[in-house]
C-alpha cells in the first residue's frame, strides 16, 4: 500500500489509575473543539466511568468497555477506526485527529503496535505522541509495586508529572531523576490539574525519530541510565557499521530479546550508504528508513538507544562491537 501524506495524527494518553488522564483529555478537547476529533476511551470493566467526565463536545467519543485496549480489544480498536474513516467519507467530512485514552492498567505497547503493524492504520494514521500522566504523590509507590506503571514511563515521549503541589521540591527532583533514569528521551513537565501547553503535546510527532531529531539533534546524547528494572542503554561509535552484521544482530535482538525491549531507536552510519539510516522498534516490531544525506561538517556516527526491562548491557555492547567488526561472533563473545 502506498504512503499517504498528511496522515491523521494519533495521540495516546496513558498513565496509572487516578493520575489525571481525563483532566488532560478535557483540556485537549476544549482546545480542539473546532476540529473533527475522534476520542476513544478504554475503561476496564463492564461500565464506563471516565466517559461521564469527558466534556460534552462535537467530537465523537467511543468507549471500549469490558476489556483492556492492550489485549483482547485491539481488534475492536482497528474496527472502530476503520468505521470512523468510512463514516467521515460518507458524510463528506475529514477526520482530523484521534485521541486514545487507555485504562490506567494498560501497557501502551500493543496500542502503539496497532498503528505500525496494520496496513490500513499505517496508511491513514501517524502516531503523534505518547503522553504518560503520573501522580506526583503516589507515583513512587506505584512504580515500586506495579510493572505496568514502569512500562507506561518507558514508552512515553512526554511525561507529565501531575499534582506537583502535593509534594515538596526535593521530592519532585527525586521523582524527575527517576523518570529520566527510566526514559532519558522523554520530555518531562511538572503540572497541577494536568495543565500543559497543548502545543507541546499536539502536532509534535515526537514518536517520529526524524521529527524529534530535527528539533533536538542531541536527543540521543545521554549516558547509560539504570533504574528499577527499566533501564536505558546508549551506544555510540563513529566508525561505519557493517550492514550484513547489523541485520544478523537486529534479527537476533527482535526474535530473542524482543519482549524485554520496550523501545529502541537511533541513527546509523552504515558502510556503503551516503545517507543516515534511522531505525526504531517496539518489542518485536522493527523498521528502518533511509534519511537525508549527511551534512557537510556533520559528525557521522552511530547512536543507538535501547529502553527495556533488565537489559544486558554487556550483551548489547558485544553485539554492537560485532557490527563494527571488533569481534567475529556476538553470541559467544569470541574474538
Amino acid at each position: 500500500m502506498s504512503n499517504r501524506t498528511n496522515k491523521i495524527p494519533v495521540t495516546i494518553l496513558t498513565g496509572f489509575l487516578g493520575a489525571g488522564k481525563t483532566t488532560l483529555l478535557n483540556r485537549i478537547l476544549r482546545d480542539v473543539r473546532s476540529s473533527n476529533t475522534a476520542v476513544i476511551i478504554n475503561e476496564f470493566g463492564e461500565t464506563g466511568i471516565d466517559g461521564k467526565f469527558v466534556e460534552e463536545t462535537k467530537e465523537e467519543i467511543v468507549e471500549i468497555n469490558n476489556g483492556c485496549i492492550c489485549c483482547n480489544v485491539r481488534g475492536d480498536l482497528i474496527r472502530i477506526l476503520k468505521d470512523m474513516l468510512v463514516r467521515a467519507h460518507k458524510d463528506g467530512t475529514e477526520l482530523q485527529r484521534v485521541i486514545i485514552e487507555t485504562t490506567g492498567l494498560a501497557n501502551p505497547a500493543p496500542v502503539i503496535q496497532t498503528f505500525l503493524m496494520d496496513d490500513v492504520m499505517r496508511y491513514w494514521f501517524e502516531l503523534d505522541s505518547v503522553c504518560t500522566v503520573v501522580d506526583a504523590l503516589h507515583t513512587d509507590r506505584q512504580l515500586n509495586a506495579h510493572a505496568v506503571a514502569r512500562e507506561q514511563i518507558a514508552f512515553a515521549d512526554k511525561i507529565i508529572i501531575n499534582k506537583q503541589d502535593l509534594v515538596s521540591e526535593e521530592e519532585l527532583k527525586l521523582l524527575s531523576t527517576r523518570m529520566q533514569g527510566m526514559n532519558p528521551e522523554a520530555e518531562v513537565f511538572f503540572t497541577q490539574n494536568s495543565s500543559v501547553p497543548l502545543f507541546k503535546l499536539l502536532d509534535v510527532f515526537s514518536f517520529s525519530l526524524d521529527q524529534k531529531l530535527s528539533v533536538r539533534p542531541d536527543i540521543l546524547d545521554h549516558h547509560h541510565h539504570h533504574h528499577d528494572d527499566i533501564q536505558a542503554i546508549v551506544l555510540k561509535d563513529k566508525r561505519q557499521i557493517d550492514p550484513k552484521r547489523l541485520d544478523m544482530w537486529f534479527s537476533y535482538l527482535v526474535q530473542v530479546k524482543g519482549e524485554s525491549l520496550f523501545r529502541y531507536k537511533g541513527i546509523l552510519h552504515v558502510k556503503g550508504q551516503s545517507r543516515r539510516v534511522l531505525f526504531q522498534g517496539v518489542h518485536m516490531l522493527f523498521a528502518s528508513t533511509t534519511d537525508r544525506e549527511w551534512k557537510q561538517g556533520e559528525e557521522k556516527q552511530n547512536e543507538l538507544v535501547f529502553i527495556g526491562r533488565e537489559l544486558d548491557e554487556e550483551e548489547l555492547r558485544t553485539g554492537f562491537a560485532y557490527c563494527l567488526g571488533d569481534i567475529d561472533d556476538f553470541l559467544t563473545k569470541g574474538a
